[in-house]
């Protein structure tokens, strides 16, 4: 069965919004279905009881069969004497009779001669009268009806004087047995309850350690690389226990792994900042010592030098961030402010290229944050944006607030340049990726800033992503959640 002819049939008995909710949470589908089987079970079992051969609705039956027989038994019985005491002694005697049957026997009997006429005096229903006729078109010897209103029994019988008479009697209804015992609706009300609760807590006990397994994952996620699920699984010991454990056993040594590599990636980097500094020192020796024709090629190697050193403080910078610095203690930082020092800074740099930032008036906002990392992401950004801008234009700085408590500050930087494919964007803030070979040797950049961008924003709970401009360039929109701005 597809899975669209599934759907059909689960949106068929729910509303679209109810069978939306129950098919996105396991707990609700779980104690759905549980319930719902437990009740098509009652429901089965009920309807096989009261529909088998010796359930109580057959016995009822039977029951309303013996009436019948034992009233047409009775009918048999004291209709002869009946009719003789009409053919004897006439009407008077013959309606005395049949009211002392009445009294003794609780049957109401009837006389009717051969062409339907009463001869007793009897109150005759509609009903009873409709059953006469029938009967008199009917050969049946004997019939035997039951109606709202009791049995009817009929009979032909014929007189001492050879006169054929139909003979009828007729009996109330008796209290009608119920194929349900008195106490039926409590009963069904504690079982429907019960079994509620059993869906209830079966529904729990397997969905609970899976919500508790998705908390610590979106723990995990997030940087938390201690977050565990085992402690809080208690003791079971069934196939989620063991998922628990495994997925301990996964983030450990991913946690580990973690910690290896940012030590060696510390260690390596500390380890190559020895020779660079003694290599700084020699150049400088050789920069006194050498002729005019070899300062070129010392002023190459001491160019590279400091790119290789501007890239291990970077790396070091990306570990830092990766590991999580101290963020319980924020400081506030003048958003400002900061913003216009980066814009005086990038456009002294920019000058070389005869390219300008221009930032959009905005009013003073304070964040609560890490100054360091705030500063670095968007310098990052905006120096990113002046190596790609084309010469004699200039980069954007812009910021939108809003009334609403729930849509962040918007930070735009947007630049002038080729922009960036399509295809390419989701991966810029990649460490070292490069859209072309030769993208960042041509304009010096170590391939870690967006990076350090991206990093430094998730850090605060924001938002970092690259979009291409309509009017051509690129645009990378920072976004920083209300709860981090100060009021």
């Amino acid at each position: 069965m597809s899975t669209q002819t599934k759907n059909f049939w689960f949106d068929l008995f729910l509303n679209n919004t109810l069978a939306s909710r129950i098919r996105k949470n396991l707990f609700l589908k779980i104690l759905f279905f549980t319930c719902s089987i437990n009740f098509l079970s009652v429901g089965i079992a009920l309807l096989v009881t009261f529909t088998s051969s010796t359930g109580p609705a057959a016995r009822e039956k039977q029951r309303e069969e013996n009436r019948q027989q034992n009233l047409a038994q009775i009918l048999y019985l004291y209709s002869t004497p009946l009719i003789e005491r009409w053919i004897s002694d006439g009407k008077s005697a013959s309606i005395s009779y049949a009211d002392k049957l009445e009294n003794i026997i609780d049957f109401e009997p009837y006389l009717f001669d051969s062409e339907g006429h009463s001869l007793i005096s009897r109150k005759i229903s509609p009903e009873f009268e409709a059953i006469l006729k029938r009967f008199r078109k009917d050969d049946n010897p004997v019939i035997k009806v039951t109606t709202a209103n009791g049995i009817v029994v009929m009979c032909r019988i014929v007189g001492s004087d050879g006169k054929t008479y139909t003979a009828a009697g007729s009996q109330g209804r008796t209290r009608r047995f119920s194929i349900f015992p008195r106490d039926f609706t409590m009963r069904i009300t504690i079982s429907i309850i019960m079994l509620t609760l059993l869906s209830f807590l079966l529904a729990r006990h397997i969905t609970d350690p899976i919500t508790k397994l998705r908390k610590a994952t979106q723990k995990f996620a997030t940087g938390d690389l201690g977050a565990r699920v085992s402690e809080t699984l208690g003791k079971r010991q069934d196939e989620i226990a063991q998922l628990g454990l495994d997925f301990d056993q996964m983030t450990s040594q991913i946690q580990n792994l973690i910690k290896d590599r940012q030590q060696l990636l510390r260690d390596v980097s500390h380890e190559l900042r020895s020779p660079l500094a003694r290599l700084f020192v020699a150049l400088e020796i050789s920069k006194k010592k050498a002729s005019e024709d070899v300062i070129p090629s010392l002023q190459r190697i001491a160019l590279e030098a400091e790119r290789l050193n501007t890239l291990i403080g970077e790396i070091l910078l990306l570990n830092k961030l990766e590991t999580g610095p101290n963020l319980r203690i924020c400081k506030l930082v003048d958003l400002s402010e900061l913003i216009h020092r980066i814009g005086e800074d990038a456009n002294f740099e920019a000058h070389t290229r005869n390219v300008s930032v221009v930032i959009a008036p905005f009013p003073v906002i304070h964040v609560n944050g890490y100054p360091e990392m705030i500063h670095r992401a968007i310098e990052n950004v905006v120096r990113n944006a002046i190596r790609y801008t084309d010469k004699g234009t200039t980069v954007n700085i812009s910021i939108e607030t809003r009334e609403s408590e729930k849509d962040p500050l918007i930070l735009t930087i947007e630049d002038n340049g080729p922009g960036v494919p399509s295809i390419n964007l989701p991966h810029l803030f990649k460490p070292f990726y490069r859209v072309e070979g030769d993208r960042g040797r041509k304009t010096g950049g170590t391939g870690v800033g967006l990076t350090i961008a991206y990093r430094a924003i998730k850090l605060h709970d924001g938002e970092i992503w690259a979009e291409n401009s309509k009017d051509g360039g690129l645009k990378i929109i920072i976004t920083i959640p209300k709860k981090m701005i100060a009021t």
